[in-house]
C-alpha cells in the first residue's frame, strides 16, 4: 500500500535552504555562497476532488486525544465541503491496501454519477508490520477485522477498529464540516466486509445521525457473516443447532457469544434489533468459490462452503428466523473475489448508490 510520509525537503532542499552548495575546484572541494537565496517553491495544491491514490489524498484523522487514524480522501476530512451530499467509505481487504480501496471506491462514484458531489474516504487500519507511526495505533492481523482494541504496545488508549470507524463516520456527519450529506454509505470487500458486517450490528453511529440522513452497509464478498442466533444450515437444508462438533461456532465474530469489549457494550439483544432493521446489502459474486484466503475453521465452515454460498445461507437464515429484517441480497454474475470489479459492476454500482 502507499504509505503517505511525513514529506520534508529533503537533503538538496536543506542544503539549498541553508544557501550551501559544493563546487569541485582544481585543488579540491570548495564552499561558495550564493547571491541570491533560491526562491522557494509552494507544494502543489491538493485539488477538490482529490482522486489520487497517493500522498496527495491522504490525511489523517484523529480517533481519541492524540491517536490518528491514516485516511484517503476525496475531500479534506478536516475542512469538510459544503456541496458534497453523500458519504462513501470504503473498508480495505486483508491486505491493507487501503489506497487501492480508496481507488475503486471513487471509481465507483464516477461511474454511477455522483463523483463531484461524494466524498469517499478510505481508511487504513495498520499493523506493527507498516511501520505506524508513534501516535498510530495498530492491530492485530485478526483484531482489526473483529473490532478488537489496538495492541497493547502501541499508543495509548487502546481503541477498537470499530471504534475507530465510527470516528471517521462521525465528522462525516458533522454538519460544520459537510453540511449537506443526506446519505452514508459504508462498504468493505473481503475482509472490510467482515468488518462491516459487525460494524452494521454493533455500532449505534448510524442512531446519533440528523434528521433525514441515509444509511447503507454494503457487505461485499466476507469470509465469514455475524450470526445473530445458534442456528446454522444443515444437512437437510433446515436452520437448527449443531452439535457439539465445534463449541465455539456461536462466538464472536461468527455469534454473539463471548463478545469482545467494543461488542460487549450492547446486549445481544439489542444488537439483534439493530442488524434486523438495518439497510444491509449482502452483495456476493457468483464466481467466489475459491478458497484462497477463505476462514475454513470450524465455525466457518458451518456458514457454508465458500463465500458465494455463505453469503446466499446468511439471508436464508435471516429470513428463517428474523421475520422484517432490511438484509438484501445482491448478485454479481461472472465475478469472484475482486473489489473493483464487485462495486463497479452494475449490481454493484446499484446496491451502494442504487434505491
Amino acid at each position: 500500500m502507499t504509505r503517505f510520509a511525513h514529506h520534508g525537503p529533503g537533503l538538496a532542499g536543506a542544503l539549498a535552504g541553508l544557501g550551501l552548495l559544493w563546487a569541485c575546484g582544481g585543488g579540491g572541494d570548495v564552499m561558495t555562497t550564493p547571491t541570491d537565496s533560491p526562491t522557494p517553491v509552494d507544494p502543489p495544491a491538493r485539488p477538490v476532488p482529490c482522486t489520487f491514490a497517493n500522498a496527495t489524498c491522504a490525511e489523517r484523522v484523529e480517533i481519541a486525544s492524540g491517536l490518528f487514524l491514516p485516511v484517503f480522501s476525496t475531500h479534506l476530512m478536516s475542512e469538510g465541503h459544503p456541496g458534497v451530499t453523500r458519504a462513501l467509505v470504503v473498508v480495505h481487504g486483508n491486505n491493507r491496501n487501503a489506497d487501492t480501496y480508496f481507488e475503486s471506491g471513487f471509481m465507483a462514484a464516477a461511474e454511477a454519477g455522483f463523483g463531484p458531489t461524494t466524498v469517499v474516504v478510505a481508511p487504513h487500519y495498520q499493523t506493527d508490520d507498516d511501520g505506524p507511526e508513534s501516535d498510530e495505533p495498530f492491530w492485530s492481523s485478526a483484531g482489526w477485522k473483529r473490532g478488537h482494541l489496538s495492541r497493547p504496545e502501541g499508543p495509548s488508549p487502546r481503541v477498537s477498529s470499530y471504534a475507530a470507524l465510527e470516528t471517521v463516520v462521525e465528522q462525516l456527519l458533522d454538519a460544520n464540516r459537510f453540511p449537506a450529506v443526506q446519505e452514508v454509505i459504508v462498504t468493505g470487500h473481503s475482509a472490510g466486509g467482515q468488518v462491516l458486517h459487525r460494524f452494521a450490528a454493533s455500532s449505534r453511529v448510524e442512531d446519533g445521525a440528523r434528521e433525514g440522513v441515509s444509511f447503507r452497509y454494503v457487505v461485499a464478498n466476507p469470509s465469514t457473516y455475524l450470526y445473530l442466533g445458534p442456528h446454522r444450515l444443515d444437512a437437510n437444508g433446515e436452520f437448527t443447532v449443531p452439535g457439539g462438533a465445534c463449541e465455539d461456532y456461536d462466538e464472536w465474530h461468527y455469534g454473539l457469544l463471548d463478545r469482545n469489549t467494543y461488542a460487549e457494550r450492547l446486549e445481544a439483544d439489542t444488537i439483534r434489533a439493530l442488524l434486523t432493521r438495518r439497510d444491509v446489502r449482502i452483495l456476493v459474486g457468483d464466481a467466489d468459490t475459491l478458497s484462497a484466503s477463505l476462514d475454513v475453521s470450524c465455525g466457518a465452515n458451518l456458514q457454508g462452503p465458500n463465500r458465494y454460498r455463505r453469503g446466499l445461507t446468511l439471508v436464508r437464515f435471516m429470513e428463517a428466523l428474523y421475520e422484517g429484517h432490511a438484509h438484501k441480497q445482491m448478485v454479481v454474475p461472472g465475478v469472484g473475489h475482486s473489489n473493483r470489479s464487485m462495486w463497479l459492476s452494475e449490481v454493484g454500482k446499484n446496491a451502494l448508490f442504487g434505491s
